[in-house]
């Protein structure tokens, strides 16, 4: 478990967008990508206007090992979905016409349209189909869960308590006697596990596992392993994580029903097209049932997996919570799925001093697709050995699993929560700042969170809050052009945007609507991200205002017209790639400045404006004295930080981000650069509260 198959741990690289499938054709010209990536631009050749792009998924050449042999995903453009039928059809026929091998494993009609087939020939059969939206090679995905030791653990009670460090962590109130126990007959929250098979009759899920008649696993492959092959082995995964879930002692949401869907065999492997397929089930049950609000665990990653996340999108959207483990691969992990997914809380794992979790070669995965953290070394969780013994298990599974608990009990509480407001809520409430992210690769620090769960307080209070997290594009290698994007979730307002380039190379940002939604774009070279601030803000109406370049003034202004409007962010983009000095007059601190843009000359200046019931929001400037590397604005308490920009726009800015609360802004080392004070970073930061209404 935990393996690439092949026996190797360390494979840093994602995998990428490899390959264009491309039939014949004539003029050049640009094609927009469906789905996440519609608004890139993907250049081709002259020679290949005129006939359909279908877009390939291969695996990375460190991955070769995970690969299924001549198995593809096909997935259709959503016009087909009626035809599914009569294209399988026609595909038989070409096969059969040109000798090629071809069957059809699986037909996906309810998710997305799309087949699970067989054939050596994929290139030849399916780019000549013009509503083919993007084909995936099938491949194994893993179990994220370690043995920590092999000894078991017999509930000596004075031992066994003080073993369970996880759920003090998640909640300061937790002892011996004290119980999380929300429950009631009536319950409308159940969580579905998507891993190895569970042994029910353990004491702490006895009752509460229901056995789902889904089963989709691969062959196992005991005579390559010293391990025998017995039932005994298929349970070791699930059991654990099914006691952290809901079990009596050792778990977070007491009594909650689990569902169990075996998607990995007893060697904790599976595949894409089994875990597409488990999600596809799961959404004929939320369809059905639309009552009971399912949380999905899913402690389990293949390699970035379009299929997985374009299932998980669906059912997010659909109002399913989805929990995913980050991936114990010590790499980012946007390179892995479930966990890549915008629409999954994925978590990764840290130890009882809240360190980043490690055994061995192996380790929690990070980056900006990381939402939160969870414990996850060392975990005492039920074994499937006895029904009464207790095991020791490690990794970004664990770490799920608590994730998963709290899910169940905010839900239970709150049953009309929607899916980003649990996620909210869930950062908000979370510890902050206590993990040592030196551990984390350098240029990766800053975009993971640096947030551990924990259990929300019983007298919570959300009257008047204002929450919002920060969303980073996607990385690098999984875009194709130099503009990033950075989404929000559908019910979310988009109130601030912001750009940084490690290079220095960046030429600002801006909101645009694309569609329906709006949306931060970054623009520079291929190392620029785009940071998005996304907030719950109800019944908003919003919009932006632009002011182009004014080049014979000393500076470009924009502003909120509507004066019921209040100002959330500011963002500015330029065309040259030098600019010169930023010419201010702004006091070196200072708040409640009017509520306007201010931008380099040659820039054109984006003001966001929003109108709710209590909106108040204000502006908080500063530049230092001398030249810094990093320069920070906090939001006072009470406040919540919407935007964060820096002036002025020229390579020595890296550019701005938000960590929590606080607006960070990065330039390169003035050692290094020689410029003066003069020319060095205002920090500009946006901080917005709700006020309850009758209050001044």
């Amino acid at each position: 478990m935990g393996t690439d198959g092949s026996g190797g741990l360390q494979c840093p690289l994602p995998p990428l967008l490899l390959l264009l499938l491309l039939s014949l054709a004539r003029t050049g010209a640009q094609e927009k990508l469906d789905g996440d990536r519609e608004g890139l631009g993907l250049s081709l050749p002259s020679e290949f206007q005129d006939r359909p792009i279908t877009i390939m998924y291969r695996s990375s050449e460190v991955r070769r090992s995970w690969k299924v042999p001549n198995t593809y995903l096909v997935v259709f453009k959503e016009s087909q979905r009626q035809q599914m039928e009569s294209i399988v059809h026609r595909l038989q026929s070409q096969a059969a016409s040109q000798g090629f091998m071809f069957e059809v494993l699986h037909v996906f009609k309810d998710l997305f349209p799309g087949i699970l087939m067989k054939s050596a020939k994929v290139s030849a059969l399916v780019p000549r189909l013009r509503q083919v939206k993007f084909i995936e090679e099938d491949s194994f995905a893993f179990a994220q869960s370690i043995l920590w030791s092999p000894h078991l653990i017999c509930p000596l009670w004075n031992q066994f308590w003080g073993s369970m460090w996880n759920l003090r962590r998640i909640s300061p109130e937790w002892n011996q006697s004290h119980s999380f126990n929300h429950s009631n007959k009536d319950n409308p929250v159940e969580v579905y596990f998507l891993g190895t098979g569970i042994r029910p009759s353990h004491r702490e899920i006895k009752d509460r596992i229901i056995m789902s008649n889904f089963e989709r696993v691969p062959e196992e492959e005991w005579q390559s392993t010293s391990v025998p092959r017995s039932q005994g082995n298929c349970e070791s995964h699930g059991t654990h994580l099914a006691a952290l879930v809901s079990g009596q002692s050792v778990g977070v949401a007491k009594d909650i029903k689990i569902h169990s869907l075996r998607v990995l065999n007893c060697q904790g492997k599976g595949t894409v097209s089994g875990i597409v397929m488990g999600l596809e089930f799961l959404w004929k049950k939320l369809v059905s049932n639309p009552s009971k609000r399912m949380v999905v665990l899913l402690p389990l990653v293949s390699g970035y997996s379009q299929s997985i996340n374009d299932a998980c999108k669906r059912l997010a959207r659909a109002g399913a919570v989805l929990v995913a483990a980050a991936g114990n691969f010590q790499s980012n992990a946007c390179a892995y799925s479930p966990a890549s997914s915008p629409e999954v809380i994925t978590v990764g794992a840290v130890d009882s001093q809240d360190q980043p979790f490690t055994q061995g070669p192996l380790g929690t995965n990070y980056g900006s697709c990381v939402d939160i953290f969870a414990p996850g070394k060392t975990i005492v969780s039920a074994s499937k050995d006895c029904t009464i013994c207790y095991i020791r298990k490690s990794g970004t599974a664990q770490a799920a699993a608590h994730v998963a608990g709290i899910a169940a009990l905010m839900l239970t509480a709150q049953p009309n929560l929607t899916v980003a407001e649990l996620r909210q809520r869930l950062i908000h409430y979370s510890i902050r700042n206590a993990i040592n992210d030196t551990w984390f690769p350098e240029e990766e620090r800053f975009k993971t969170p640096n947030l551990v769960a924990a259990l929300l307080p019983r007298t919570q209070e959300t009257g008047g809050q204002l929450f919002c997290r920060t969303v980073w594009s996607e990385p690098r290698g999984l875009r194709l052009t130099h503009t990033a994007e950075a989404h929000c979730d559908l019910e979310e307002e988009l109130l601030g945007c912001s750009s940084f380039s490690q290079s220095g190379k960046r030429q600002g940002e801006r909101v645009r609507i694309l569609g329906n939604r709006r949306v931060c774009l970054a623009f520079g070279d291929k190392q620029v991200s785009a940071v998005a601030r996304c907030c719950l803000l109800p019944g908003a109406n919003c919009s932006v205002h632009t002011a182009p370049p004014a080049l014979v003034g000393l500076k470009t202004y924009t502003h909120c017209p509507d004066p019921d409007q209040v100002l959330t962010g500011c963002s500015s983009h330029w065309e040259v790639e030098n600019l010169g000095v930023f010419s201010h007059t702004t006091p070196k601190r200072g708040t409640n400045l009017p509520r306007r843009c201010t931008g380099h000359k040659e820039a054109s200046v984006h003001a966001s404006c929003c109108h709710t019931s209590g909106l108040q929001c204000t502006t908080k400037k500063y530049r230092p004295l001398s030249p810094l590397e990093k320069v920070t604005v906090s939001c006072d308490a009470g406040w919540t930080l919407t935007s964060c920009n820096a002036h002025p726009e020229n390579s020595v800015t890296l550019g701005a981000f938000p960590v929590d609360n606080t607006c960070v802004v990065k330039h390169q080392d003035p050692d290094e650069t020689g410029r003066t004070s003069e020319e060095f970073v205002i920090v500009i930061a946006i901080c917005c509260r709700i006020q309850p209404s009758g209050q001044a």
